[in-house]
């Protein structure tokens, strides 16, 4: 036997074994459902008159969002959960859980999403009252205080079977959801399904998730909005609609978008003297040589679009992987340009783009319901589909507020499936003793520390107001 082999000498394996839990790493975040006032919520949202499941549809469901933080891929997978029946005692089949979803119509849908936004208006309390106070977004190293800052965007998601609503796009056959995050906090507020031929700039689809979204925010975090998009979001009448503060004057709400670079806008950058260009900012706010803005506002054709609009133009030098799509200006000048339209007044265009460019965050969201869920649409039935999406978005949730209220360090920035495997995977063992269970991980684990300090912190939160 050689070395490499010599570790299963005297190796056997048995059935043994009593009061191990595994996936223990996740008991903190169901504890988190629980205290922050989800699972009730939820589960006063699906109540039903004279039905009296034997698995409350409230619980199901954070069961679920459970599950999928922990790798669960379908509605089967929700059997993960298993492994935590010792401490949460026997959870749902996948066919209740395919029940609870097949169940949610529009009806059930809207009272789980106003059960959602009255759970985040407490969540949001308990962030206000972190030593770091509300995770506001910062631009140049400042804050903006007050500001709820929300990203828009449309994302392809292809099926390979036939399902409701899937229908050819120009990325393939599939369909085509609109989500909606809040990049302060990086919570999923709105996952909209939608067949695959509807347009990414459908104003009337932005308004309305638009319009659900900021239903989502705490009242106090509605007044001071920022609605980001790229180019499919220059839309006359959702701008229109934002700039009037979503009808209520007492709002005060802006918009950073992409700016077609329609013949309008090639042939107003022309125009442009040389001397009229001022540097970009890198990321540590310092000019940049190489990057220059200029605002050509004055120069367009602006026509039935929102009083106050301004665009930008940003230029650089033109990289590899843009070199194939240039237009005949850009090859002529050697620079490729981007545009952004904002309705922000008086501020400089550098901090403008800057705060524009921070948009990109919405990938790194959409990257992750796609690692989840988004990608795995479990049934034919659209609505059943779109409370599949809900359920992402509760997970996604969850997960937010567990980095945000219960962890510190790496773990608290970490990606989802980082998360998983250095916290949420880890086992343990369930003593009982006094009247007093508990759970014992192994310190050698390099994360049982930050499980057990994700635990007490989240039992000290004070209950739901």
């Amino acid at each position: 036997m050689s070395k490499l082999t010599e570790w299963a000498e005297g190796l056997s394996l048995s059935t043994g074994g009593r009061k191990l839990v595994g996936k223990a790493g996740i008991v903190p975040v169901r504890r988190l459902a629980d205290k922050v006032g989800l699972t009730d919520a939820l589960s006063g949202a699906l109540v039903r008159q004279d039905f009296h499941p034997v698995h409350d549809r409230g619980g199901v469901l954070v069961s679920a969002a459970c599950a999928v933080l922990l790798g669960a891929r379908s509605i089967a997978g929700i059997e993960v959960m298993r492994q935590t029946a010792l401490v949460l005692g026997h959870p749902a089949s996948a066919s209740t859980l395919y029940r609870t979803l097949d169940g949610i119509g529009p009806v059930q849908l809207a009272k789980a999403t106003s059960a959602r936004a009255k759970v985040r208006s407490c969540v949001h309390d308990l962030l206000d009252l972190r030593p770091g106070g509300f995770p506001w977004i910062r631009v140049d190293g400042k804050p903006l205080t007050g500001w709820s800052v929300l990203d828009i965007d449309a994302s392809f998601v292809p099926v390979h079977s036939n399902k409701e609503g899937a229908e050819p796009h120009r990325k393939g056959f599939g369909l085509h959801p609109l989500l909606v995050f809040l990049d302060n906090t990086d919570e999923h507020l709105v996952c909209r399904l939608r067949p695959g031929s509807a347009g990414s700039n459908t104003a009337s689809d932005h308004i309305e998730v638009s319009t659900e979204a900021v239903r989502q925010l705490p009242i106090r975090r509605r007044r001071k909005v920022l609605f980001r998009a790229d180019g499919a979001g220059a839309t006359k009448q959702w701008l229109a609609w934002i700039a009037s503060g979503g009808g209520n004057k007492a709002n005060t709400w802006e918009y950073s978008v992409g700016w077609t670079r329609d013949e309008d806008f090639w042939t107003a950058l022309a125009k442009v003297p040389e001397d009229a260009w001022t540097a970009a900012l890198d990321a540590r706010g310092e000019p940049r040589e190489d990057a220059a803005l200029v605002e050509v506002t004055d120069l367009l054709d602006l026509d039935g679009w929102p009083e106050g609009l301004r665009v930008i133009v940003r230029r650089e030098p033109v990289h590899p992987r843009y070199a194939h799509d240039l237009k005949p200006y850009e090859l002529a000048t050697g620079f490729r340009y981007q545009a952004i339209a904002t309705s922000t007044p008086g501020r400089q265009l550098q901090w403008l783009d800057a705060r524009h460019r921070v948009h990109a965050h919405v990938e790194s969201g959409i990257r992750r319901s796609k690692a989840l869920t988004l990608t795995r649409l479990p049934s034919f039935k659209f609505a059943l589909n779109q409370a599949w999406c809900t359920l992402l978005a509760l997970a996604m949730d969850l997960l937010s507020w567990l980095q945000l209220l219960a962890l510190d360090g790496k773990l608290a920035r970490a990606e989802p499936a980082t998360v998983r495997t250095q916290l949420l995977d880890i086992p343990a063992k369930l003593t009982d003793h006094s009247r007093r269970r508990e759970l014992k991980f192994d310190p050698v684990w390099p994360a049982s520390h930050a499980a057990v300090d994700a635990w007490d912190r989240i039992q000290a939160l004070p209950a739901p107001g």
